[in-house]
């Protein structure tokens, strides 16, 4: 979009700068059919391609929409509004499949993989929407994560590698350890297997800097998994500075 990240007063490329400052991992975000070159496959496979040249692995965020998937916004894509049940289940595992293998075939497969983006109310609904008159609640939900898990280990071995990415499930509830806890209790219960747990924290919505601790290391201990902050931010002004309203004031 024209942006230019400088390094002191140096322009320079962004993930050379993050990689020298430690950053190890790019999170890339994929839509299904957005805009052409917002988060679609070819700058999804652009942005690995300049990762694995800086000596950085791919965390791959699939939110299985055409736009932002949130806990309040799970709205399946467009070409997939038609579908539910099984036919829904065989789209994820074939769509995720064939993400994974693209990303293996340019020889930058993913090392993490996440099934959904910040699925506290579930995803793709209401087939996979955990509340509401038709929602499909955690049986939906769990149906379909384990359907693009499936996809994911799927696709490597076609693409001829035998790495196995690890499998990441992600909520928003960074400084809720009840939430958490109620969450992926009921997804085991489902039996849906995963390596790791993603979180978002941002301070204004999720709790202060000890509740987040305190939930990190809960959930560590309870589930045996790494846990990870895959998205935080906080803002460094209260100055107007573009044209979007600012999310915290005084």
């Amino acid at each position: 979009a024209g942006g230019v990240f400088r390094e002191g007063t140096t322009a320079t490329d962004a993930v050379s700068i993050f990689r020298s400052r430690g950053v190890n991992t790019v999170r890339a975000r994929l839509w299904v059919d957005p805009p052409a070159g917002q988060s679609d496959l070819p700058s999804v496979l652009a942005v690995a391609r300049r990762a694995q040249a800086a000596g950085m692995e791919l965390l791959l965020d699939l939110h299985y929409s055409d736009t932002w998937a949130d806990p309040g916004t799970q709205t399946k894509p467009a070409a997939w509004s038609g579908l539910s049940g099984t036919a829904l289940r065989d789209r994820v595992r074939e769509y995720t499949r064939s993400v994974v293998a693209a990303l293996a075939a340019q020889g930058t497969p993913p090392s993490i993989v996440q099934i959904g983006n910040e699925v506290t109310n579930g995803l793709l609904w209401p087939d996979g929407e955990l509340y509401g008159v038709r929602a499909g609640g955690f049986a939906g939900l769990a149906a379909l994560l384990q359907a693009g898990i499936a996809g994911v280990r799927e696709a490597l071995p076609l693409a001829g590698s035998g790495a196995s990415p690890r499998i990441m499930i992600h909520i928003d509830r960074g400084g809720d350890n009840a939430g958490s806890r109620w969450f992926f209790d009921h997804l085991t219960t489902e039996g849906v297997s995963f390596d790791l747990i993603g979180l978002s924290y941002y301070p204004w919505w999720h709790g202060s800097l000890s509740a987040l601790q305190t939930n990190l290391s809960d959930l560590a201990g309870r589930y045996g998994k790494p846990v990870c902050v895959v998205e935080t931010a906080y803002p460094w002004t209260l100055g107007w500075n573009d044209n979007t309203g600012n999310v915290v004031g005084l």
